[in-house]
């Protein structure tokens, strides 16, 4: 579920890429409203990717709870407040469209006014995303405390899932504080995770966890 949240959010982030024209409220328009049901599937898939992380959250908190069950119900209570934040993208996309389509109850915007509270509406969805970045960044370091306290898993799956955290919260804090230099850092997140969530879910998909160690640890959690 993890992994596959991936393939909708990744697409969600091509749309937008792809119609959102940096300072030019009209060039933006003309493609939002020239690929509208392009438009329209980007938000919900990306609503159906932050569905599968919700899934994926309660089975880890599941997999983690032998480790420490109050870490782990922190760490899936931060992936959810990234989650609820980042839902909140698509009404971003839906305000920024209803503007741009325009109507009676929108009759005393101008076309230039409409076009640029449009464009405004969707550089709130990046910074939206940007808040629920600080979340899932303490989400993934909360997941590495926990493999390196489990022993079932790996311990450097932990150190790399600590590295992820912090790509996410260097780029978070960089967009509000320096904006020039999270510009340098665009893909910093993308880096990061697929070094620490995408090592840790290719080894729980092709290796999973040591069985005996899982239900040991599991027992002394429950005996406490």
């Amino acid at each position: 579920m993890y992994v596959l949240s991936g393939v909708p959010a990744g697409f969600s982030v091509y749309v937008l890429l792809k119609l959102f024209v940096r300072g030019n409220p009209a060039a933006t328009a003309a493609n939002i409203l020239g690929s509208e049901g392009m438009f329209r599937l980007g938000y919900a898939a990306e609503l159906v990717g932050v569905s599968l992380v919700v899934g994926a959250l309660l089975l880890l908190y599941q997999l983690f709870k032998p480790a420490s069950r109050s870490l782990a119900l922190l760490m899936m209570c931060f992936g959810l407040i990234g989650c609820t934040i980042q839902a909140l993208d698509p009404l971003a996309d839906i305000a920024a469209l209803i503007f741009l389509k325009g109507g009676a109850s929108l009759a005393a915007f101008t076309t230039d006014q409409a076009q640029a509270m449009a464009l405004v509406l969707l550089r709130m969805h990046w910074l939206i995303y940007d808040v629920a970045l600080v979340f899932f960044g303490v989400f993934a370091i909360l997941v590495g405390v926990l493999i390196l306290k489990s022993t079932f898993l790996p311990r450097v799956l932990g150190v790399l899932m600590a590295i992820d955290g912090l790509g996410y919260l260097t780029l978070s804090f960089a967009v509000f504080l320096s904006p020039p230099f999270a510009a340098r850092l665009p893909f910093l997140p993308f880096a990061t995770a697929a070094l620490g969530e995408g090592s840790l879910m290719l080894w729980l998909i092709i290796k999973g966890v040591n069985d005996r160690r899982w239900e040991e640890q599991s027992q002394r959690t429950e005996e406490t």
